[in-house]
This record gives C-alpha cells, structure tokens and sequence, in this order.
C-alpha cells in the first residue's frame, strides 16, 4: 500500500542544480516536503534551513543515518551521481539522480543492480524531455505534410567560453555530458528504434580545462531513420535549434518559429532517361513530368509535455504510475556517448 501525505525530501547538494533547479521546483509545493539537506558548505544548509525548517548535514552518510527522508534528491558532481545514489538505495530510500546517472556503462549496470536489488524507485532528471519543442517535433513525427521523417538534426550552437568544473574531465565535465546527454536523451525518443550505429566527434576549442566544449553526435537507427545532434561552443553563427526532413517536406525551428515547407502532392517517380547525353541540355527533370507545387506554412514551435517532472514522481510513488524516466532508456543514451567518444581524444 503506498504511503499518504507529502513525500519526504532530502536534497543532496546545494549548488546550481540541487538548489538552483531542485529546491526551486519544490519550493511552492504541497505533495512534497524538504526535510534534509546536506552540503559541505554550512551557508548554503543555512540558507535552505531558514527557508524551510529543515535538517542539514554536511555529508550524504550523516544525512542517511539522521533522516528517515522518503526520497532523496542527488545533485552532487557528475561523477558522484552513481556511487551517491546506490548509497542512497541500499539504505532503502526512493532516489532521484541528476543527469548523467553514470559516467560509464559499468556505473550504470551497478546502479541498475542496487535499484532492482533494494526495490525502490530510481529515476534520473532528464528535465529536457518536458521542452515544448520536443514535444513539438515528436508531434509533427506523425504530421502527413511531412511524410516520412528520415533525418533529423538537432542543434545547440553558441560562441563561448567558460572555466567552472564543466570544463574538468576529472569532474565528469564537458559539453556532451552537460547538455549533450539532455539532447541525447531527445533523440533518442526521436529515432523510434533501437541504435544501429553511431558516430562522433569531440573537441576542446574555446573552453578552459581539459574537457569537450565542441561535440557532433550521428545516430542511426534499426529503421533507417537518422538523427545528427551538434552541441557547440564555438560556432558564431545562428543554425536552426531543429531541422527535420522527410518525404514530402522540411520542418525548420529556429529563433522560437517553426517553419514547414512541402509539397502539395508528390507525384510519382518519372522513368529515368537512359541516355548519357541530355537532349535539352538541360539537368533535373526531363521532359513532359509534372512539377512539384510547394507550400510553406508557419507553425506555433511548441506543445504541452503534459504533468511537471516532480508530478510524475508523485504519481509513481503514490499512485503506483508508470516511471516517466527509466533507468533502463538512460543507459540506452549512455551507450550513445560512450560510442560517440570512440576514436576521439575524449575516450570513455
């Protein structure tokens, strides 16, 4: 029987995202209550202790052995999601984990094992799902004008430099697994199929430290169906944000518009002209074969992604819901990277 009242929260880290993100999205609600944090720094548990009343420790151990929180909240440095989670899990609480839930395949097996092991709850933050784009473009998947999608690109481009932790690979820094495991993670609700193949390059190029700042991930799917996501720092121009193509037409977002444009009829392949001189001297189409009427619509770029993040956790852990972010789809994405770094200066 699953328990009654708001679910007990501990938050484990206090920086951008345990607090920035976490804290935030649970501030003003009521089927979640914050009883615990746990930081190394004493101000930051001060902070969140006048806000809410709640306890604070400095450490994971001393927060697992002082409170009984039902769920814990891991925001610590990427590569601490795992070992901190499975603590989490063998002392028998509910876990949310930040992105990425593992570093390695083997992590992510380990990680997998404890959740089936302790038969609680784990489900990772891939926040990214709930864009309004996405949603859009998973949408338009089955849109007629666009016939069937066979490649698709996604894009994050920028011109930049930064120096914080992301940039240290010993911190498990780096823009694939910053942002590119979010963007992944859509493409691969995108592709629809099992990975067939997968090919990438990684770079440092503006960013301090050690780690990628420039990533270019292709993916290709058991259908057929190709997705390409670039994630960049060092490109200065604008590119469309999401290019998709298929059959019958293109679908371009870029700067918040969605543009589509397809034909109004495909007509049926004309025969080729066997003959290795062409008689008009002219390429393309020859003779007497209809053109293609094009049309160009501008669309609303967005959709609902239905129930918030933390009320999908709600609904698993109080009304026995389906879990929205599987353990299980996360590994797939991991997988990716870790085939996207194969050959690069960027290794596993």
């Amino acid at each position: 029987m699953a328990a009654e009242g708001p679910i007990t929260t501990a938050v484990l880290g206090l920086g951008r995202a345990g607090y920035g993100i976490h804290v935030r999205l649970l501030r003003d609600r009521d089927d979640f209550k914050i009883v615990a944090v746990a930081d190394p720094n004493e101000e930051r548990c001060k902070e969140v202790a006048e806000e809410f009343g709640c306890e604070t420790f400095a450490d994971l151990d001393s927060m697992l052995a002082g409170s009984d929180a039902e769920l814990v909240i891991v925001a610590t440095a990427s590569k601490d999601h795992t070992p901190h989670a499975i603590k989490a899990l063998e002392a028998g609480r509910n876990v949310v984990v930040e992105k990425p839930f593992a570093v390695d395949l083997g992590q992510a097996d380990e990680l997998i094992a404890a959740r089936d092991k302790s038969g609680k709850m784990l489900t990772v933050h891939q926040s990214a799902r709930w864009a309004s784009d996405l949603c859009f473009v998973r949408q338009m998947l089955k849109d007629e004008r666009l016939g069937d999608v066979f490649h698709i690109r996604k894009g994050g481009y920028g011109f930049s430099q930064r120096n914080d932790w992301q940039t240290l690979r010993k911190y498990g820094g780096g823009s694939l697994n910053n942002n590119g495991v979010h963007a992944l993670d859509q493409c691969y609700l995108l592709l629809e199929s099992d990975v067939k193949d997968v090919w990438g390059d990684l770079r440092q190029v503006l960013a301090a430290g050690d780690a990628d700042d420039h990533c270019q991930v292709i993916i290709r799917g058991e259908n057929g169906r190709v997705i390409q996501m670039d994630l960049t720092s060092a490109c200065a121009a604008k590119l469309p944000s999401w290019l998709v193509m298929g059959t019958r037409g293109t679908l371009v977002i870029q700067d918040g518009k969605a543009t589509l444009r397809y034909a109004k009829e495909v007509p049926p392949l004309p025969e080729p002209e066997d003959a290795p001189i062409v008689k008009t001297r002219a390429y393309g189409l020859v003779g007497e074969v209809p053109k293609m009427e094009m049309i160009e619509e501008e669309l609303d770029p967005s959709a609902d992604a239905g129930p918030d993040y933390y009320s999908r956790v709600h609904a698993t852990l109080r009304e026995g819901a389906e879990l929205f972010v599987k353990p299980e789809e996360c590994r797939a994405v991991l997988d990716i990277m870790v085939r996207a770094r194969e050959g690069t200066e960027f290794p596993a």
